[in-house]
């Protein structure tokens, strides 16, 4: 994974929302003085304005009882405990197939090359960034949560 970049997508996850993130100009000053480069930053900005479904060049809009198949480029990227994580947050409803879609995208972004596999925590970071870039308030929330009673110490 492009650890610099995800570094700077955490950064803004954590700081700011991501869906306004671009357009305020004191967060790139925000970014500079926390010591990231210029170019790490437009990366983020990018890899942000990616999250938009309108931007994704899906050939049709995916169908949520369709199943995926993965490219060896993807089973690569995404072991079988990601892709069945995915599976899970799509039949729980935290992710819609285009939701989806988005998210494997960018994990493909995030990955240097083909052969680079995710974890399935930054897999976690990205569905959060992505379902709060996108403005899906009630799928983020489901995510959090499950998020949250998977923690050491979690009340029960």
């Amino acid at each position: 994974m492009n650890e610099n970049l995800l570094d700077v997508l955490l950064y803004l996850f954590e700081n700011f929302s991501l869906a306004d993130a671009e357009h305020a100009a004191n967060i790139r000053d925000d970014l500079d003085e926390a010591g990231f480069f210029p170019d790490e930053i437009d990366d983020a900005f990018a890899w942000i304005r990616a999250t938009d479904p309108a931007g994704q060049a899906l050939a049709a809009t995916p169908s949520e009882d369709a199943i995926r198949v993965y490219s060896e480029a993807e089973m690569h990227v995404l072991d079988a405990e990601c892709r069945g994580f995915l599976a899970f947050l799509q039949q729980s409803g935290v992710l819609s197939a285009t939701a989806r879609e988005i998210v494997i995208d960018r994990l493909m972004a995030l990955a240097e090359d083909a052969f680079e596999g995710a974890e399935i925590e930054q897999l976690k970071w990205v569905v959060m960034m992505v379902l709060s870039s996108t403005g899906h308030d009630q799928a983020y929330a489901r995510m959090e949560a499950m998020i949250h009673a998977e923690s050491p110490g979690a009340a029960h």
